[in-house]
């Protein structure tokens, strides 16, 4: 699934890309403007055709997408002929819809998706409230089926079962699966690559009910490999359980639909707060690149190299229903990103767009010329400080992706 969920992703976000800047070049046609280019990638040329006053091809670094639309910035000259249908021309209404039409179409793509889940799979669901969905009957070191030479697991060893209801760890009352996993992980070694340990493994005393009757039981954690990819082994504490497996229901059309519209919000919630964490996480980063003993935070931010990676576990974990949400969630994310007011980001043009015109109207309304357009030179050096930053958090999160990778959470 590894080589195919890569595949997916890229052709996925591709899309994703292309539809955004065709999203701005619907729009500034339709409001008349002139667009002479529509590129996936930048850099140098490979390939292109022409068709009508537009350029359609591709470019050699795969960074994104664009389309250049006539009169967009100052930055350029016009040709007199094409000075009528400059962007700057166009009503404010028809140029912030333009602006705008890149993070409208991520907004559309995700909640299209978000409705086609529903509509096709039913709506999901999972036992998180503490019952074990699968025991692990070995751990292993490398990816594939138990051996007979392997060991048994520490929840197997423990005599655990499927549909175990967990009630308490050490005595702390559980309350859902998050307890489950933190409750069972904490105060325990750290282990590093090699796999050895700071320390003994602590014993855990594990409450819990089956066929209504409680039982107690000790588990000692053990070191395994938390990777799929035999190649990559990253080893760490397991205990050899998982949460139930996700459950499709119909309920209706109208509360499928519904759902469709509950998770656009919390997905549009969900990337607000991932937006407004980003510069707490990236201390955390560094520590993620540089010191690869430690497992990765499962609420770390994640490169396009970590989610291409992610993409196969999404899959194998939650089927293609999954995958679906999974690239809903990344385009509700690059949607609301793009919005912010920073050059050179949509976000930043709509921004200077909606300044020239309240400084236009109030010019206006005092009798004052009309001041013009805002000299974009001037703002040049903030839009390369944040393309600066913004590069350097793109690498920092490839080199935390390839060298300390996120598993997908089970």
């Amino acid at each position: 699934m590894g080589p195919l969920g890569i595949i997916l992703f890229v052709v996925a976000l591709v899309a994703s890309i292309m539809l955004h800047e065709a999203g701005h070049m619907v729009c500034a046609r339709k409001a008349g403007g002139k667009v002479t280019e529509f590129f996936l990638g930048f850099g140098p040329k490979i390939w292109s055709f022409r068709k009508g006053e537009t350029e359609y091809g591709v470019k050699a670094i795969p960074a994104g997408g664009y389309v250049k639309i006539v009169g967009m910035t100052d930055l350029e000259p016009i040709d007199p002929e094409d000075e009528p249908r400059a962007f700057y021309r166009k009503p404010l209404g028809w140029r912030l819809l333009t602006l705008s039409a890149g993070s409208l179409m991520h907004f559309i793509i995700a909640l299209a998706l978000m409705l086609i889940v529903p509509l096709t799979w039913g709506i999901a669901s999972r036992d998180l409230s503490g019952t074990v969905g699968t025991v692990t009957q070995c751990l292993k070191t490398t990816a594939g089926n138990c051996a007979p030479g392997d060991a048994e697991s520490p929840a197997q060893a423990a005599k655990l079962q499927n549909g175990d209801k967990i009630t308490a760890i050490n005595g702390a009352a559980v309350h859902s699966w998050d307890d489950v996993t933190t409750d069972l992980h904490k105060g325990q070694p750290t282990v590093s690559a090699g796999g050895k340990l700071s320390g003994p493994p602590v014993p855990i005393t594990v409450d819990f009910t089956r066929d209504g009757q409680p039982h107690t039981t000790t588990i000692v954690p053990a070191v395994g490999n938390n990777s799929t990819d035999p190649k990559t082994v990253n080893l760490a504490l397991m205990i050899g359980i998982q949460a139930p497996p996700l459950v499709y229901q119909h309920p209706g059309l109208l509360n499928e639909t519904g759902n469709a519209f509950t998770t656009f919000g919390s997905y549009a919630k969900g990337s607000v707060t991932g937006l407004v964490d980003i510069p707490a996480s990236i201390p955390k980063l560094f520590q993620a690149a540089t010191d690869t003993s430690q497992p990765r935070s499962a609420n770390a931010p994640v490169g396009v190299v970590g989610m291409a990676s992610l993409t196969g576990s999404v899959i194998k974990d939650g089927g293609y229903s999954q995958f679906l949400y999974y690239i809903a969630s990344i385009n509700m994310f690059i949607g609301i990103f793009n919005l912010l007011p920073l050059l050179p980001l949509d976000g930043g043009h709509i921004a200077i767009a909606l300044y020239e015109a309240g400084r236009r109207r109030i010019a206006k309304l005092f009798g004052r010329p009309d001041p013009g357009r805002v000299d974009l030179n001037k703002l040049m050096p903030a839009a390369f400080t944040f393309l600066v930053l913004f590069v350097g958090l793109s690498l920092l999160l490839m080199a935390a992706d390839i060298t300390n990778p996120l598993k997908f959470p089970s």
